[in-house]
C-alpha cells in the first residue's frame, strides 16, 4: 500500500513553487534526508530533464521524477507533493503539475507493487482530483488510504 511509503515526514504541501527545478527538489529532500538517497540523485534527475525533457511527468497535473539506481538510489522510497498552483515542467500536454511523487528504486524489481499501486491511483480520475486539493497531510493520507 501507498502508506507504506507515505507518511507525515515526506508529504509536502505548498502554494507554489519558483519552477520545475525546485518542485522536484522538494519532492526528492526527503530521501536525501532520510539517507534513501545521495544528494547527487537529485543532480541525475535534472541532468536526465535537460537530456530528454521532462520524461517523468506521467499523465496530466502528475509527475514522479526518478532517475536510475546507480545515480545514487540506497535503498527503495518515494515522497510526495502538493503544488496547489500547479509549476510548468514544459511537458506540453500535462502542465500544470500540482502532484509530484519522486521515487527512487534501488533496482528493477523492488518497487513493482509501489508501481502498481500508483498506477491504480492515476488511473482514478477522482481520487487524483481529491489529491491534488489536499491542503493537509492527514486529507493525503485518507486519500492514498485505499491504494
Amino acid at each position: 500500500m501507498l502508506t507504506d511509503w507515505i507518511n507525515e515526514s515526506n508529504i509536502s504541501i505548498v502554494e507554489q513553487t519558483q519552477d520545475w527545478q525546485s518542485a522536484v527538489a522538494l519532492a526528492v529532500q526527503p530521501l536525501i534526508e532520510t539517507g534513501a538517497v545521495e544528494p547527487r540523485y537529485l543532480q541525475a534527475i535534472y541532468d536526465m530533464h535537460r537530456e530528454i525533457g521532462p520524461y517523468y511527468v506521467l499523465g496530466e497535473g502528475i509527475a514522479m521524477p526518478h532517475a536510475r539506481p546507480e545515480e545514487g538510489v540506497i535503498r527503495t522510497a518515494l515522497s510526495l507533493v502538493i503544488v496547489n498552483n500547479g509549476v510548468e515542467f514544459h511537458s506540453e500536454d500535462n502542465d500544470p503539475v500540482y502532484i509530484v511523487f519522486a521515487l527512487a528504486a534501488i533496482d528493477s524489481n523492488s518497487h513493482i507493487e509501489m508501481i502498481a499501486s500508483l498506477s491504480h491511483l492515476f488511473c482514478d480520475d477522482e481520487v487524483v482530483e481529491k489529491l491534488r486539493n489536499c491542503r493537509s497531510k492527514d486529507a493525503v493520507l485518507q486519500a492514498i488510504e485505499q491504494y
